[in-house]
């Protein structure tokens, strides 16, 4: 996510939002954006992030991304028109891409 703060404005030129969505609580949420950045002396995030606590997962779920076992979402990036149509999807095992892979991503759309 720090890549997607860092780029952000590259994200906006490009007509683009981000928004974060974890099933992490609503204080977890804000512990984590405070703490986005505190090292480099900037806080928070440009972009909005949202809590998938209660109904547990309910949005993960939607998008059949919820795993069961670990009651937590797969990381995953969704590229969704302004129609809210799915232009691009992929589910990550590891990471999230780096900055330039998505952003070359929704250039491409």
């Amino acid at each position: 996510m720090r890549g997607f703060r860092a780029n952000y404005e590259k994200f906006q030129a490009l007509n683009t939002e981000i928004i974060e969505i974890s099933c992490n609580s609503l204080a977890v949420q804000k512990a984590w954006v405070t703490s986005m950045g505190e090292h480099e002396g900037v806080g928070g995030v440009p972009f909005p992030v949202a809590s998938d606590f209660w109904p547990h997962g309910e949005v993960a779920k939607a998008f059949d991304v919820f795993n069961e076992d670990t009651g937590m979402p797969k990381r995953s990036i969704f590229i969704i028109d302004t129609d809210g149509t799915i232009r691009w999807s992929n589910v990550y095992t590891d990471s999230i891409p780096a900055t330039d892979e998505l952003l070359h991503e929704i250039a491409k759309l």
